[in-house]
């Protein structure tokens, strides 16, 4: 195939960006990168959309209206993905998605495979934008610590 396949970088430590190419992608809404941050940092579990709806909204509100707004929002995702030719970055089941952990690169699927030796360094930041992400913000401190 000549078609050469697009680079994409998950970066988490820090603040969570997607990059194409090494350009951030853009996403029309802030939620639908949200979603991708959450899959991002489930590292390729499959993630209900009740998961999805509880990281993402907490306790707040309507779970049938939040269903719909969901259903949006993965809508404007797959169509994010598929313009970019990256359909294969997502793996849909029924009902829950997850990241495709092999169509991406990612400075903490690679800092926790090989501490050492990964090009990434978690000096203590981990997706600061989003307060669901403090459990495996806190997973990482302890392995960071316990590396000294």
């Amino acid at each position: 195939a000549s078609q050469k396949t697009k680079k994409v970088f998950a970066q988490t430590f820090g603040n969570f960006e997607i990059f194409i190419d090494g350009k951030p992608a853009v996403f029309k809404y802030n939620r639908t990168k949200e979603i991708l941050a959450l899959l991002v940092n489930n590292r390729g579990a499959q993630t209900t959309n009740g998961e999805i709806i509880t990281a993402l909204w907490e306790e707040d509100g309507d779970i049938d209206k939040k269903m719909s707004y969901l259903r949006h929002l993965r809508q404007d995702l797959q169509n994010t993905l598929k313009a970019l030719k990256l359909e294969n970055m997502i793996i849909k089941q029924r009902g829950s998605m997850a990241i495709a952990t092999d169509e991406i690169e990612c400075d903490l699927y690679e800092w926790l495979a090989d501490k050492n030796k990964s090009k990434y360094e978690y000096i203590g930041d981990y997706m600061n934008q989003y307060s669901w992400a403090e459990y495996v913000h806190a997973e990482l401190d302890e392995i960071y610590y316990s590396m000294e």
